[in-house]
């Protein structure tokens, strides 16, 4: 008889009355059976409780917690609790294709070194009933280039192997609200190899507002810090804690060009230079590095030069 992998599925809910029975509903679907879904009430005030109570499948598990701790916390929780080979996540207000388990299990277990399997997303408002598609890379080391700059998965998306997050001691972590998954993968980034399935089998629901809205003062703050998390894994504290409150130079970039090769992280320190001069154009051009980051960085390289130095140019997505 074929083993089948058990699931946990960790799954936060507050004020989710609207939406998270359709959530729970596609969770049931799933062609692959082998789950527990593990639903944390996070101090909701609506019918939250009533709609996930309603459903009468034995390999649901509802857990409370005391008051609103927020996501982080629960998502720490939820992960504590799981029991699965697998540990998927999911929002209450995100709606899985039937084949999302079954396609994320069989390829990690045909793939034994990646830890995080994401997949592709449809997004879609509450107003709206159009779906437009997100692509985010598929391959390791391009997902882990992308993390250079900004996240690499769609959070909800993702499968974990959870012997790697138990093993390691890793956690999502509360100093970094707002991007706590952004600074999960930069944690796991040197544990292993990181994918997404090219289909699409997750729709994720936002509002009329999200997208349009500007990060706040807190995402921002945590953003810039995933960023310094992620150049800590290649380039001493102090070197990278310079970068982001004096500027970058020229040996800065001598010593990251050899240990992250990112073309993006490469071409963000030398327009992040504090200096513009005749010696940082002539390593620029004699390096071969306005060859390998192509017309567009050159012309902002050069722009640079004639207008001098500006803020640090990492961007927050």
């Amino acid at each position: 008889m074929k083993n089948y992998p058990f699931v946990s599925v960790v799954l936060p809910a507050y004020n989710a009355e609207t939406t998270i029975s359709e959530s729970i509903q596609s969770i049931i679907d799933q062609t692959y059976k082998s789950w527990e879904l593990i639903v944390i009430n996070d101090g909701s005030i609506d019918n939250t409780k009533s709609k996930i109570l309603s459903f009468k499948d034995s390999r649901i598990k509802y857990i409370e917690n005391d008051g609103n701790k927020g996501l982080i916390y629960t998502l720490n929780r939820g992960i504590d609790l799981a029991m699965g080979k697998y540990i998927a996540r999911m929002d209450a207000d995100d709606i899985c294709m039937p084949e999302r388990f079954e396609k994320q299990v069989a390829f990690m277990e045909e793939n034994p070194k990646v830890i995080v399997c994401g997949t592709q997303i449809k997004y879609f408002g509450t107003k709206s009933n159009s779906f437009k598609k997100l692509v985010f890379p598929e391959h390791d080391r391009d997902l882990k280039d992308m993390l250079a700059m900004s996240t690499c998965f769609a959070h909800p998306s993702v499968m974990l192997r959870r012997d790697v997050l138990i093993e390691n001691n890793v956690r999502y972590d509360k100093c970094f609200k707002n991007a706590e998954d952004y600074a999960m993968w930069v944690e796991l980034m040197p544990l292993g190899e990181f994918a997404n399935l090219p289909d699409a089998l997750l729709n994720y629901r936002v509002s009329d507002t999200q997208i349009s809205q500007p990060s706040n003062q807190q995402t921002r703050k945590s953003v810039i810090a995933c960023h310094k998390k992620y150049l800590y894994k290649f380039v001493a504290k102090g070197i990278v804690d310079n970068i982001f409150e004096a500027g970058c130079d020229i040996s800065i970039i001598k010593q990251l060009r050899k240990a992250v090769r990112n073309k993006r992280i490469l071409e963000a320190c030398y327009l992040s230079l504090s200096k513009f001069d005749l010696r940082s154009a002539t390593y620029f051009f004699f390096s071969g590095d306005f060859l390998a980051l192509g017309f567009g960085a050159t012309i902002r390289f050069v722009k640079r030069l004639i207008v001098g130095p500006a803020p640090i140019y990492f961007d927050v997505k």
